[in-house]
């Protein structure tokens, strides 16, 4: 797993995925992602996962941990890219609608 963090704007984390995110590699992405919530000047997190082929429940518990601590601390959290094998694991868990989910990260910092 290839991991990228990087503050796209003031306050707007990109956190870029490349591999499989599974039971070996979901902690990796948990302590990448993890020390961005305790920034205080964090406004908004975007994952891309266009670079993720593979996921399972562990790295869905990952994005589910990320998003209740982005709920806790009123900070955006949006997942973009998945590709279709991707987001059907996540339409399979009903947490579709759950997550902002969005086609293309570079979409997001045009915009806002």
């Amino acid at each position: 797993m290839n991991i990228q963090v990087a503050e796209k704007k003031p306050g707007v984390f990109l956190v870029a995925l490349d591999g499989d995110l599974d039971m070996s590699t979901s902690p990796q992405v948990r302590n990448a992602h993890l020390p961005i919530f305790r920034n205080k000047k964090v406004s908004h997190i975007v994952v891309d996962l266009s670079g993720v082929s593979y996921i399972d429940s562990s790295g869905i518990a990952t994005f589910v941990e990320g998003l209740q601590l982005s709920r806790k601390g009123n900070i955006r959290f949006t997942l973009a890219g998945a590709g279709e094998t991707v987001e059907s694991i996540f339409d399979l868990a009903y947490l579709k609608n759950v997550f902002e989910m969005v086609p293309d990260a570079s979409r997001l910092f045009h915009g806002e």
